[in-house]
Order: C-alpha cells, then structure tokens, then sequence
C-alpha cells in the first residue's frame, strides 16, 4: 500500500473517523503490532499518528487521536467539519471557519471566538497569552493528525481550562511520505479551494510546505470571503541524538459576515439578509504571522526539549462596534523527560514549563457604515506569564499505571486605559492545580481508566474589559474539580471508547447582552455543575467479496446547570441542546467508498439564563463518496443538508429573552454539494 496524501495516507480511520482515543493496548502499538487493528477500518497508521495513539492509549481519560484521512472526503474548513465524529465537542458553525467550540460544555458563554480550549499547533499556543484567540488561523489541509484532550485531559498537555486542548500536529516529510500533490475544490456559494504541497528529505535536512487559497460567496449576503495561508516544517538532524526543526504559519483572511436573525426568521428562511450586518459592512479581516523553533536534545539522563514562538497579528473587525487590534506575542519553553525506577518501580518522568509575554494595542471604535467613528476603547493590554509542570507515571503491575501531575500557574493582565486613567487596571492570577488518575488493563482488549484533576482558568482581557469597552472590572478565576471514569475496548470487530465525568466549577464566566449593541457583558456565576456520557464507535459490519459496511458514531449527553444559584436556581446553561449523535454507515467496495450520514441535535436546550425559550433542535442528512482512480488520483464529492433543513446552529446567549435583542440567532448552512480532485506525485513505498 502506498503511501497517499488524500486517498489512503496511512490514514487512521481507526481513531480519526469515529474519534475513539486509541482503544487498544499500549503494548501492542510500541511493539508495532498494529495488524489487528485494521479489521475495523481497513487502513493502517501514519507513524506520526500512531505514535501520537499509543500516548493516547496510556492516558487515565477520554482522548481522541484524529487523522486527517478522516476529513480528506469532505470540504472541511473549520472544528466543525473535522471534530464532527468526536464525542463530547459541539463546534457550532458561525461563519467561514469560524464556530463557538465547546468541549465537555466550555465556551458556552462566548458567543465570539477562542476561548476556554488551549489549542496548540506544532507545540505553539494558538491562543493568546491571556487565553483569547482565533480559529481561523489553521488550516485543515496542514493538519497531520490532532489529539483531542477533553476537559481536564488537558492536563497532559499543560493546560488547566475547562475544555482542555486540542493539540494539532502539522504536515512533515515523514506524515507526507515525501510526497508532493494537489488538491482542487469547488461546490456550492462559488466555493473554490486551491491547496498545493511539497516535502522531502535532503541529507540532514526534511522538510514539508504547503499553501491554500480559498474563497466563497457564502449562502447569505455580506457571506463573502477570501483567504491565504501558507505553512513551513523544517528539520535539520545535527546527529542521532540533536534535531532541530523551523517552523512558520501565515495567515491573511479577509471575510464578510452575515450577521444574525430572529428565531422566526432563521426558521422561515435562514439565506434572509441582517440588514444591520449590511449597513455596517460586518467583517473579520485577520493577519497573522507565527514563527517557531525547538531543539531535541537525546541524552544519557533523558530528552531535552527547548524552543520559543514568535506571533505578530493584526484584527480589522467590524461588528456593533468597530474593533482595531495589534497583538505580538511570545513564547519560551523548555521540558525534560526521562525513564527510572523508585523503590523498583518504573517510572516515567516528565518536567517541562514556558514564560509567555504579548501585547495587544486595543481599539474599538463605533461603526459607522464598516469605518471607524467615535472612539470608545483604546487600550494597551499587557500579559505575561509562566507555568511550570511534573507529570510522573508510575506502573505498579504489568495491568495498573498510576498518574499524577502538578502544574504551577502564574499570570497577569495589565490594562492601560488611554481614555480614562480611572479604567487602567492590573490584577495576577495564580493557581497550584493537581490530578491524580489510574490505567487498569483488563486484558489486550480491555482497558478502564479514572481520574480526578482540577481546573483553573483565568479570565480573558476581553472579560476584564467587559469587550473592551469599559474600563477595568475585576473578574475571578474559573475554579473546578473534574471526575471522569470510562471504558476502551477493541476486538475483532468493534471498538469503542466511553467516558463518564462530573465537573464541579466556582466563578464560571457568563455572558449575555446588557446593551444592545455592545459586546455581551461577562460575570462569575457562583457554584455551576456539569454532568455528561461521551460514546464513540466503530464497527465492521460485514465483509465480503462484494465489499464491506462498516458505521461510526459519536453519541454526547451533557446537562451543564446552575447548582442552587440566587437568581437562576438550578437552572441549565443556555447554548447547546443536551444530546447530541453524528452517525454514518460507510460502504467500500475497492477503490469506491459511499458514506450517508446523519447529524441529530436534541431540542431541549435554552437560549437565556432564566429558561424562557427553547432552543430548537434538527436533523441533519449528508452523503459523501469518493473513488480512488489510482494510487495517486483520487476525486470526492459530498453533500449537506440535502434535505434542506432550516436550523439553527448557535445563539448568542442573554439573561432573559422576553427582554433580549431577539436577532440573535445564527441559522445554519443550507442545502450544499462540494466536489473534489487530489493528485499526489514523488515519494511513496
């Protein structure tokens, strides 16, 4: 089997398409027995996502390994289309690339970009210094492989927020096969995508390039839009024991949005225009530039990593309020792993931490006609930070791994009002945060693992500034304990993951429209609970010399509520329904693949604190297919939405909607069929 970029790139199916965290025994993948694994999924592992599975598999939580074979049949731009099979995520489609991403219920109360989910590429935070960001900076089409670290699964990789991480591993020379190709798009709303890419080794030195140009009119109007990212991976092997690799993203987006509608609106016809979004030319035009470098170092006492990140991005982003942003911001980092043994017992070993620095000039401006008119914000926001962490493995039997860890946070925000003196303000946030889990291997199919972390989230600029129009407001940290307790299985023809966990938080962060027009205000909530079930699957149904039918799912149930609050009582968290269910049936026959599949949001969730109106659910049904001509040639078509439904996808959320702006409603995509080529060429095995 050859090596392939889009047709079968050693792709992961496995662990990508049905977002099952590696359900199968670590011994098996370090000892590279993986040929059982690929009776479900007829595919093998690319070597950087097996090795990124076997750490999965080690690991006392729910944690999916997706490989971007997953989402090679589909036009995917944004979370929404490559977390769509993971259980416990909830990507709501807002625009372009753009979603509200909750994990395990974060981020319920952003109605705007990035929070509340570390994520990371190539070891670099995409977030900013004070936990802010943007999604629409990745790129699918750069993606090798990604781990979903759920909640305080997160933990492994340094972070302590209530979503977690999603760690994104970008293209190589190895993930590729030092191959080169092409891929073309085109479909519904002028939708066109270009995305080329090379890589190879030369000697000492690997690397992997690659770029994407896209553009689509949207299915509303003001829906436009029309980007540019590039990306670079470098390696230079000093010896067998020293690399260092080079690394740069570029981003250059320039899209419109369409802005809301009423719920009735939404549910008559979702392709209506805002006419406020026209007037004032709503738009989120974003450059950003991230350069990074690290060096491994293998020694006699273990592996060294070292290495540092530099961002530079500017924001044009028209809205109710017109706001105006240059952000640099830096990284250093340094960790150290190492194998012993105490008392004679092994133990794995990992000290790490980094020190972050950023600066963001922040203006915002009322919106007149999409250009700047009266000043009402314009401050230098300064953070800066430092963590330090210990994760230690200890494997008491050939079955039991106890873990635990222990990461050290410390962070500052500081605001320079320039229009008022009165609204500067500074405040630090500082946090000991510890987990303790268990890995109990039943036997080479079995696995049971548990743990109890805590969580620590410190507020944004954007929650301290109040949308940075107000002065400085002193908002608490985000505290927690999370419980988590689950299954992974892999037999012959099913493997599964489930997961239960409870989380317990003081001070969450929630959001709703005060004043129509200004960003929603944020405060701490008192003591707030969640509750929730996570089940992804993959079975082999049948197979035959007429082909085989394999499914996948991925089932979420979360109630997110208040416990025992003033005013909201035990109320439910406004924003998602609680259940969710993506499923698909996928028929293969050689080189031909049919998918149908079926996206189900309940209709029980709300879309204010005080559970005044429901927040419909749908039904959604999709079909993809592709045909691999030959080992380099592939085509794909896919279709959404095919009956149409009119839905909505995310609310912004308020306090009651008997009073709220009623246009605040997101509808979601219409009817809508893409088609794709992908021609790879060099390389191979």
């Amino acid at each position: 089997m050859k090596a392939r970029y889009f047709t079968r790139t050693a792709g992961s199916a496995l662990l990508a398409a049905t977002g099952i965290a590696a359900p199968v025994s670590a011994e098996n993948l370090e000892n590279g027995d993986i040929e059982d694994r690929v009776i479900v999924t007829g595919y093998r592992l690319s070597a950087p996502a097996e090795e990124a599975a076997a750490d999965a598999a080690r690991q006392p939580g729910n944690i999916s390994v997706i490989d971007a074979e997953s989402f090679a049949s589909r036009y995917a731009i944004g979370f929404a289309d490559t977390l769509a099979f993971t259980a416990g995520v909830v990507a709501q489609p807002k625009f372009g690339e753009d979603s509200r991403l909750s994990v395990r219920g974060s981020g319920l109360a952003n109605n705007m970009h990035l929070r509340g989910v570390e994520l990371i590429f190539n070891g670099v935070p995409i977030n900013n210094t004070d936990g802010f960001g943007d999604y629409q900076e990745i790129d699918p089409l750069f993606f090798s492989h990604m781990a979903v670290n759920r909640g305080a699964n997160g933990f492994r990789s340094g972070s302590t927020m209530l979503g977690g991480s999603i760690e994104i591993e970008g293209l190589s020379a190895a993930s590729l096969g030092n191959q080169s190709g092409v891929r073309l798009e085109a479909g519904s709303f002028a939708t066109t995508r270009t995305h080329g890419y090379t890589s190879g080794t030369r000697g000492q030195l690997d690397y992997a390039l690659a770029a994407t140009w896209q553009r689509q009119d949207g299915f509303r109007p003001n829906a436009s839009q029309s980007n540019g990212r590039i990306y670079a991976n470098i390696g230079w092997r000093w010896n067998d024991a020293a690399e260092t690799r080079f690394g740069v993203l570029g981003s250059d987006i320039n899209q419109e949005m369409p802005g809301n509608l009423t719920l009735s609106q939404v549910l008559a016809d979702p392709r209506l225009p805002d006419p406020g979004a026209i007037a004032g030319q709503y738009a989120r035009d974003l450059n950003a530039w991230r350069v990074w470098t690290v060096t491994h170092l293998s020694t006699g006492i273990g592996q060294i990593s070292v290495g540092g990140s530099a961002t530079a991005r500017t924001l044009w982003h028209p809205v109710p309020v017109l706001v105006d942003q240059d952000l640099e911001d830096y990284r250093l980092f340094a960790s150290w792993s190492t194998q012993t043994e105490l008392a004679g017992v092994p133990v794995a070993l990992t000290l790490g931490g980094d020190v972050r620095r950023g600066e963001t000039d922040a203006r915002v401006f009322l919106n007149n006609d999409g250009q700047a008119g009266f000043r009402i914000g314009d401050a230098l926001q300064t953070g800066s930070g430092a963590k330090a962490y210990a994760d230690a493995r200890f494997s008491l039997t050939e079955r039991l791994d106890l873990l635990a860890g222990l990461v050290n946070t410390s962070t500052r925000r500081e605001v320079d009002n320039r229009l008022a003196a009165a609204g500067s303000g500074d405040a630090s946030f500082s946090n000991l945060t510890s987990r303790l889990g268990a890995v109990y291997r039943f036997d080479e199919a079995l696995t049971g693992f548990a743990n109890v972390s805590q969580i620590f989230e410190p507020p944004t600029f954007s929650d301290v500034t109040q949308g940075g129009v107000a002065g400085f407001t002193p908002i608490h940290a985000m505290e927690g304990t999370s419980y988590e307790i689950g299954l992974r299985g892999a037999y012959e023809r099913i493997r599964f993951e489930a997961a239960l966990y409870q989380i317990n938080l003081e001070n969450e962060f929630t959001a709703f429209t005060v004043v129509p027009g200004i960003p929603a205000a944020i405060f701490n909530a008192d003591d707030t609970v969640r509750r929730g079930f996570e089940l992804g699957l993959e079975a082999l149904l049948h197979e035959g010399s007429a082909g085989s039918w394999r499914t996948r799912l991925a089932y979420t149930h979360g109630d997110f509520r208040f416990d025992g609050d003033a005013v909201y009582r035990d109320n439910r968290l406004p924003g998602t329904g609680r259940q969710r269910l993506v499923a698909e049936l996928r028929y293969s026959a050689g080189p031909f693949e049919i998918a149908p599949n079926l996206t189900w949001q309940s209709g029980d969730g709300f879309t204010d604190y005080a559970n005044s109106e429901n927040l419909p659910g749908y039904t959604l049904v999709g079909l993809s297919a592709r045909y691999d001509v030959n080992d380099r040639l592939g085509v794909y078509v896919e279709g959404r939405n095919l009956a149409d439904e009119a839905y909505v996808s995310a609310v912004a959320t308020a306090a009651d909607a008997a009073t709220a702006n009623p246009a605040r409603f997101t509808p979601g995509e219409t009817r809508a069929v893409y088609a794709g080529v992908t021609y790879a060429f060099g390389g191979g095995q």
